[in-house]
């Protein structure tokens, strides 16, 4: 995206240099300086287009459909500023992913690890079941309800069923792939591998007939203190793909062993 930003101001201060009939080593300034001008005056138009696109997202209801348009933009958009950001993601195993839609299982380091994914996983559009604070964020909450992300009340089981529900309808109708931290919120502690995990999330692969990905992550904790200053590796590895037979074939604590210990040996090595 900045090289397609870089081309673009280039031609049109080409084409600007050109009317001006300029010449000599005043054209080189010209060009260089309308260059520059040019790619951060085409950023900030896309900037103004994406936000528009979120001033008509009603935070009060759920998506039941995803926009591809709008995806990509904020697909591009994050992925431009990882690269700004001197961030550099590597995914491994892709070869594993499934043909339909799934349920995707990760661990949970930093704020970023949702964003990181959508990134990653660009070519499997994913929604993520979230904190309802996450929502009320200035223009962050309107980008990420525009990609269809579920609000989840842990703390009021019929409201979390009611998003699990939603969540397993997504897949089910051919919508979107969801994506879940089992953990329920970010792991601050150095000495834990995986914090506890609640299975009842689980239930949406169950609901949906759907298979899970289970996928590690790791390097993400950093990136909000090395953002722009230094590079920051990020490593996402899809383990293992459990079949939507196998996921009905079990309780969902039993599935949720399983996924926990197939994270906890690949973090551990």
């Amino acid at each position: 995206m900045l090289v397609v930003f870089c081309i673009l101001g280039a031609l049109l201060s080409a084409w600007l240099c050109v009317l001006s009939e300029l010449g000599g080593a005043v054209l080189a300034l010209a060009f260089v300086g309308l260059t520059a001008a040019c790619t951060v005056g085409l950023f900030l138009l896309y900037i103004v287009v994406l936000f528009v696109c979120t001033l008509f997202v009603d935070m009060k209801k759920s998506r039941t459909e995803d926009h591809p348009f709008v995806r990509f933009l904020i697909a591009e958009t994050l992925r431009l500023v990882c690269q700004v950001g001197r961030v550099n993601i590597r995914v491994e195993g892709m070869e594993k992913m499934p043909a339909g839609r799934f349920l995707l299982v990760s661990n949970h380091l930093s704020n970023f690890d949702p964003l990181i994914k959508l990134v990653a996983f660009q070519k499997y559009p994913l929604a993520f079941v979230t904190k309802p604070e996450n929502l009320r964020i200035p223009l962050v909450g309107k980008i990420i309800r525009y990609c269809c992300f579920l609000p989840i009340d842990r703390e009021n089981p019929r409201n979390a069923i009611r998003t699990i529900g939603a969540a397993a309808e997504l897949i089910k109708n051919d919508t979107i792939s969801v994506g879940i931290y089992p953990e329920g919120t970010r792991n601050k502690d150095e000495k834990e591998v995986l914090l506890p995990f609640h299975a009842g999330v689980l239930m949406i692969a169950q609901k949906a007939n759907a298979p899970i990905v289970v996928v590690t992550t790791k390097g993400t904790k950093g990136i909000g203190k090395r953002l722009f200053l230094h590079r920051t590796d990020v490593t996402l590895k899809i383990c293992e793909v459990i079949s939507a037979e196998e996921v009905l074939s079990v309780r969902t604590t039993e599935l949720s062993d399983r996924v926990r210990e197939t994270m906890t040996k690949e973090l551990t090595k």
